[in-house]
């Protein structure tokens, strides 16, 4: 009796690249990803720098979730640095010499004051629901102690997961000339950010109170963003998540929307016109939603085409299987996939109906498709030199 010794091939199917949505939108940078596999199914200028205005916060939440995501009721103390304010004016003066997180006069807060106690999780709220740059910078000040530090951290974080064009300056997002990121970083970002309950519970706020704390009675925060909100822009798939708005960033946006199980990210960079953000999100979202599924047979059940031919075979193992390998996507997010065929070690004779290898299907990031088992079609001896041989 002689073995014969397994091993691996490697089969790449024929496939064709998926070919991104057919669509236009006016962001100078956009893309649309599927939040659970990563694949991008549109983009137009999705690596270019640009400013991310008040989107800055998802990655604040993202960061400060990752550090102190199981402390949501932590109270906190607002100190004075994270509530200072400056005008527009000064800061132009400064030429952005000045701690780039001071919250510039009438930009978008809660009116924390200094010693003011509010939770965690209510900073988180504030900082997501209306936008609240105070918000941000005291959720950055409890994470790290000071405001610097966060954003070192973030950075380094964010760096970490694949956001490799990004530099925040601030935790909220008002303009500095070096606070960039691109439209495929922010995806990044907002796809691990969902995989965070709160964060989701946040994000999809519509509206919320401000409980009263030891400084201020309490009152109400409405969502910015509208395609949650009842109105023309409402958008019933639509499940949050964040707008911005600077003069030189323009109007920024991240959207998420889920279908039948399917959730999408679209990140609009640079519009100039605020109801595009929600237009071309939408827009984005449907010529998604909207594609018809294809089906693709990869195996079929039957005789096959993996064929081994060992060394002391009266003649080739040929090989069937008993069931068939399918695989479904939208043509947008056609998968690359490739088989791993190992053989398995078999001794001579090899039986009929004998288990003789397997094929495993993956895709391209290695995601496991289907593994289904080869089998001889017929018995195969070993030739009458090779039996002798074996035996001595």
């Amino acid at each position: 009796m002689s073995r014969l010794l397994c091993f691996l091939l490697i089969i790449y199917f024929n496939t064709v690249a998926a070919k991104h949505l057919d669509i236009s939108v006016n962001a100078e940078s956009a893309i649309l990803i599927n939040a659970d596999t990563g694949v991008v199914l549109y983009e137009k200028n999705a690596h270019n720098p640009e400013y991310p205005a008040s989107i800055t916060k998802v990655g604040t939440a993202l960061y400060a979730l990752h550090l102190k995501g199981n402390q949501l009721d932590a109270m906190v103390t607002a100190e004075q640095e994270s509530v200072a304010s400056i005008s527009e004016a000064a800061i132009m003066r400064s030429k952005y010499t000045l701690p780039s997180y001071w919250v510039e006069q009438g930009s978008s807060h809660i009116g924390i004051k200094k010693g003011e106690e509010l939770s965690f999780r209510d900073l988180l709220y504030g900082m997501l629901v209306p936008s609240a740059n105070d918000a941000a910078n005291v959720v950055a000040q409890h994470v790290s102690g000071t405001i610097p530090d966060f954003v070192s951290g973030m950075n380094a974080y964010l760096k970490q997961i694949g956001c490799l064009h990004t530099t925040f300056h601030n935790p909220h997002g008002l303009h500095h000339p070096d606070h960039k990121t691109t439209a495929y970083d922010m995806a990044l970002m907002t796809k691990r950010a969902l995989k965070n309950p709160a964060f989701c519970e946040i994000v999809s706020t519509v509206r919320c109170v401000r409980p009263k704390t030891n400084k201020q009675e309490s009152s109400t925060m409405v969502q910015t963003n509208k395609l949650i909100r009842t109105g023309r822009f409402f958008y019933p798939k639509a499940i949050g998540v964040k707008t911005g708005s600077t003069s030189p960033a323009l109007n920024t946006f991240i959207g998420a929307a889920r279908h039948e199980g399917r959730t999408l990210i679209a990140v609009l960079l640079k519009t100039k016109e605020r109801s595009d953000i929600f237009t071309d999100s939408v827009k984005l979202f449907e010529e998604a939603f909207n594609e018809p599924k294809i089906k693709r047979t990869l195996v079929q059940t039957g005789l096959q085409s993996y064929i081994l031919n060992p060394e002391g075979s009266q003649k080739p193992i040929m090989t069937y299987a008993v069931e068939d390998v399918v695989v479904e996507y939208y043509p947008a997010e056609e998968p690359v996939l490739k088989s791993y065929l190992t053989w398995d070690e078999v001794t001579f004779p090899v039986i009929k109906d004998q288990r003789v290898g397997e094929i495993t299907i993956k895709t391209q990031t290695s995601a496991l498709i289907k593994t289904i088992p080869l089998f001889a079609v017929e018995e195969v001896p070993s030739t009458w030199n090779f039996w002798i041989k074996s035996i001595f």
